[in-house]
């Protein structure tokens, strides 16, 4: 089990600007996952500068379609390493109030030695590991990459593993893209084929369609149950228009519940593309502590509505899932004092952890696992042994979306 303990990230900066002034890039420190950064641009580079001592990353809240993470220190650099961007796997997951679109994930780095080294003038052939080079490579022949070619003088290079080592002074680049047109993709109900604005004109207020034909407003898309129209969405029409969502009203099924960013004339849309989104962002040291005794439990609160009716029927209203732990763990003395100071520090504060480690790739613990969690109430500790050597200790921890 590894907690993130303390937060190193002393700057934060986007290539791009964001959505408007409630969700700026400051927003990935704080520990409101739901109020994230959203970016105003379909491409960004989010940059953390963090400092020395960093062993972790971990990212929630990300909604991209493509994302990747460089780290550059002053002697090493990691090269691309990619970011899940897998979401959940079934459509109805994405229905109205479901605001985590991506799992968390959790990065541990070390620095290693290249694998391989490659010298100047390169004859060609296939590099089929993470390479240090030249920083100036000239080729003698083709020069086919089955990974990173990273080219520095550096004879390391930062890997991600299970379990980090403390990095010195760090910067941290996110590259996040969306480029997945999601108007026909709808959870449930009609895709989008039209944008109507209010009273014909164009303006930055209106209502999506099904077509040109369903200017009525019963007949107005609900984007609650279409499920792929959010706040930021960028939306693409056939009068060369592109513009973001900024503001949506109930369901969408009224007038002028749907708010653009610049005026929009009625028009055909020719694509809906999530927006670029990232709610919390967190590196800095680890906290390991032994993984809890078989028979850890896991479970979730489901927050939807839920409203029998006197007549015998039934009204929901679909709202987040998150998840929970009861751990039970036996720690040795030094991993308990460790983790009774780190409960004094944080007490009802959230902060980052990775439940279990050791996993194999398929039941992959850095999504499954991992969260930004609370401790529901203070830990309870037992000596297991009469030097005390050893203590039980139970904690029940649950994620914050």
């Amino acid at each position: 089990m590894q907690i993130l303990q303390d937060d190193l990230i002393s700057a934060v900066s986007s290539s791009a600007s964001h959505l408007s002034a409630t969700y700026p890039i400051g927003n990935v420190q704080d520990d409101i996952p739901s109020l994230p950064y959203i970016c105003n641009a379909a491409t960004c580079t989010i940059t953390l500068t963090v400092s020395s001592g960093m062993q972790a990353l971990f990212l929630s809240g990300l909604q991209a379609d493509s994302a990747t993470v460089q780290l550059v220190t002053a002697t090493d650099d990691s090269g691309q390493i990619s970011i899940n961007t897998t979401p959940y796997s079934s459509l109805s997951e994405l229905a109205t109030g479901t605001s985590q679109r991506i799992s968390p994930e959790w990065f541990s780095f070390t620095v290693a030695t290249a694998a391989a080294t490659i010298s100047s003038p390169y004859a060609g052939g296939t590099i089929s590991e993470y390479t240090q080079g030249p920083t100036t490579l000239v080729l003698a022949g083709n020069l086919t990459l089955a990974a990173d070619l990273v080219l520095t003088d550096s004879a390391n290079s930062i890997q991600r593993i299970s379990t980090g080592s403390a990095l010195t002074a760090a910067t941290m680049k996110l590259v996040l893209t969306t480029s997945t047109d999601r108007k026909d993709s709808p959870v449930s109900g009609d895709n989008i084929g039209f944008f109507i604005p209010t009273g014909g004109t164009p303006g930055t207020t209106g209502n999506f369609a099904k077509d040109a034909t369903e200017a009525g407003a019963s007949n107005f898309i609900n984007v609650n149950n279409h499920g792929n129209v959010l706040i930021g969405s960028w939306v693409n029409t056939s009068t060369g228009n592109t513009v973001q969502v900024t503001k949506i009203i109930g369901d969408g099924t009224t007038s002028g519940d749907i708010t653009v960013s610049s005026n929009l004339a009625s028009g055909t849309v020719s694509s809906i593309l999530n927006p670029i989104k990232l709610g919390i962002a967190r590196a800095g040291s680890v906290l390991n502590i032994e993984n809890p005794q078989l028979g850890l439990s896991r479970n979730f609160t489901d927050y939807s509505v839920r409203r029998p009716l006197l007549n015998g029927g039934y009204s929901e209203t679909q709202r987040n899932i998150c998840k929970g732990f009861d751990v039970s763990a036996m720690l040795s003395d030094s991993n308990v004092q460790s983790f009774e100071g780190f409960y004094r520090a944080f007490r009802s504060k959230p902060f980052p952890a990775i439940i279990a480690e050791g996993f194999d790739s398929a039941r992959n613990e850095n999504t499954r696992m991992a969260g930004f969690y609370y401790l529901r109430s203070a830990p309870s500790m037992a000596y297991a042994t009469h030097s005390g050597s050893a203590t039980q200790t139970e904690f029940q921890i649950h994620e914050v979306i």
